[in-house]
């Protein structure tokens, strides 16, 4: 959830609205960073076609394999939002995986908060409110942070072990993933009873979040789906490595990029985040010895076959449910 979205929330709960023209001019803005990000990449891969080869490398079985992983993690996903959601309603698996695709559709359409703004809007006529959306949500996010944070101290103490020694900034950036994971969950501790001071009162969508709460049970459920999306994603970007540099351990280097670099996925910044996942991948790539070219074909392909499996998945469950609709 970023901070563009939550300004989503608090003007549409009765804060004074951005003037129309801010937020074209904030819109026209992100939308040209990715423009640039994009033209950068394709102006990189034109000059150096011949390192666009790579992109051979990648088998027919390879794809396949982390289509299916993306599958998996898309399905744990799903599941590590619905259960803080159904603290406050009644909601399907599958409803809730069509919403998701549909957000994932509109966020490469509408800058910034195409994706949660499609989900609030279906989970608001449901019955929910802005407070107790924004409470799931961050609480799903936090987790899923904390479990992706988990996961790359596990590789790099395997790593570790393994090589004797780790680069310093791939150190400190996971020491950094593990900060904001630890922060988030003493956030999500503080934040119900910070809500209700006075402070906070001129936002009504977060000072009626005094008092949420998550039952234990739900909390251990979520960071269980949490590493296992994460966990999938992690054998995704090893398995792309792998793949594309032919050459023994880069697996275990490869799944570090993805767990270091989760962060940026749960900030929006450019509609979808078009050109900041692949460069902030191939820059932090760089720092375990992979070449630029290298990161930016493994973030494009996880892109690629992390939508392809969302919109799968999406399509299967609206047929599931239109077909239960129809008995």
């Amino acid at each position: 959830m970023s901070a563009r979205e939550t300004d989503a929330w608090a003007s549409t709960e009765g804060a004074p609205d951005a003037p129309a023209g801010r937020r074209s001019h904030k819109y026209r803005a992100v939308t040209l960073v990715a423009i640039v990000l994009i033209a950068a990449m394709a102006v990189y891969f034109l000059a150096r076609r011949e390192e666009v080869a790579y992109f051979r490398r990648l088998s027919l079985a390879v794809v396949l394999l982390t289509l299916l992983f993306q599958l998996v993690s898309q399905l744990l996903w799903n599941g590590a939002m619905l259960l803080p959601l159904r603290t406050y309603m009644k909601l399907g698996y599958w409803e809730l995986f069509v919403v998701r695709a549909g957000g994932v559709l509109a966020s490469y359409g509408v800058p910034v908060a195409g994706n949660i703004g499609v989900r609030l809007a279906y989970l608001r006529r449901r019955g929910l409110d802005y407070s107790q959306f924004a409470w799931a949500t961050i609480t799903s996010n936090v987790l899923g942070l904390a479990a992706a944070a988990a996961l790359g101290l596990i590789a790099l103490a395997m790593l570790w072990m393994r090589a004797g020694r780790v680069p310093v900034p791939v150190v400190a950036l996971s020491a950094a993933v593990s900060v904001l994971g630890l922060g988030g969950l003493v956030a999500l501790g503080v934040l119900p009873r910070l809500a209700g001071h006075s402070w906070f009162q001129r936002w009504s969508w977060l000072s009626r979040m005094s008092g949420h709460e998550m039952s234990r049970r739900t909390i251990v459920s979520v960071v269980v789906f949490s590493f296992g999306r994460h966990g999938f994603n992690f054998l995704s970007f090893g398995l792309l490595y792998q793949a594309l540099l032919h050459t023994p351990g880069q697996f275990l280097n490869g799944g570090l990029v993805y767990a270091i670099t989760t962060p940026i996925r749960i900030v929006a910044i450019t509609p979808g985040n078009l050109g900041i996942n692949e460069w902030v991948t191939a820059a932090v790539g760089m720092m375990l010895s992979f070449d630029v070219t290298i990161g930016l074909i493994v973030a494009l392909v996880f892109r690629i076959l992390s939508f392809a499996a969302q919109t799968l998945g999406g399509l299967s469950a609206a047929a599931w449910l239109a077909l239960r609709g129809a008995e």
